[in-house]
């Protein structure tokens, strides 16, 4: 069962995802999303890296669908979501790898590691503020060597979905709660 701080983070992590702020999500949220930070990592369209992104999110949105769109209208509301975290195979094959494939386009330069700047880029598209951002890097950026690893990540985002406690590292991609 979730719990209610699982909740608020949930919750919280929802608006991430909702593009356009209406309170749902649905593909063209994704869209918005992958376009953003494609353009912003400067991934031109057509290359292979943009299709490869656009296949995978695409991928994502029909898994999205398949285990939280309760009432099969095509969009994902916030209790949609929210309830969806209870199956942990949406946690494994839907957030988590939604999660991680925004870390990769992060990573520029593909060597597993995003840098501040990367970070902070990434956090303003999906709607995350500057002082938040830095929060979660520094929270997440365990050995405090200047770069959030995939492992630091991978392990953030396990805490994050398989936590209750607001204080842990992991709760800080949450944001501001």
């Amino acid at each position: 069962m979730v719990t209610k701080a699982q909740q608020q983070k949930f919750a919280k992590h929802f608006e991430r995802y909702d593009a356009d702020r209406d309170g749902k999500i649905d593909q063209s949220d994704i869209d918005a999303l992958i376009n953003r930070w494609c353009d912003a990592f400067h991934i031109p369209p057509g290359s292979d890296k943009w299709r490869s992104t656009i296949k995978r999110a695409n991928r994502l949105w029909q898994d999205l669908q398949g285990h939280a769109d309760a009432n099969g209208d095509k969009v994902i509301n916030t209790e949609e979501w929210i309830a969806a975290h209870e199956d942990p195979r949406f946690v494994d094959e839907v957030a988590i790898p939604l999660a991680q494939l925004t870390f990769e386009l992060g990573d520029v330069d593909g060597d597993g590691n995003v840098s501040l700047s990367e970070w902070m880029t990434l956090q303003s598209i999906s709607g995350v503020s500057q002082v938040d951002a830095l929060k979660m890097f520094q929270a997440l950026d365990g050995d405090g060597d200047g770069y959030i690893t995939t492992d630091e990540h991978d392990a953030a985002l396990r805490e994050f979905f398989g936590s209750d406690n607001l204080q842990a590292a992991g709760a800080q991609l949450a944001g501001h709660l």
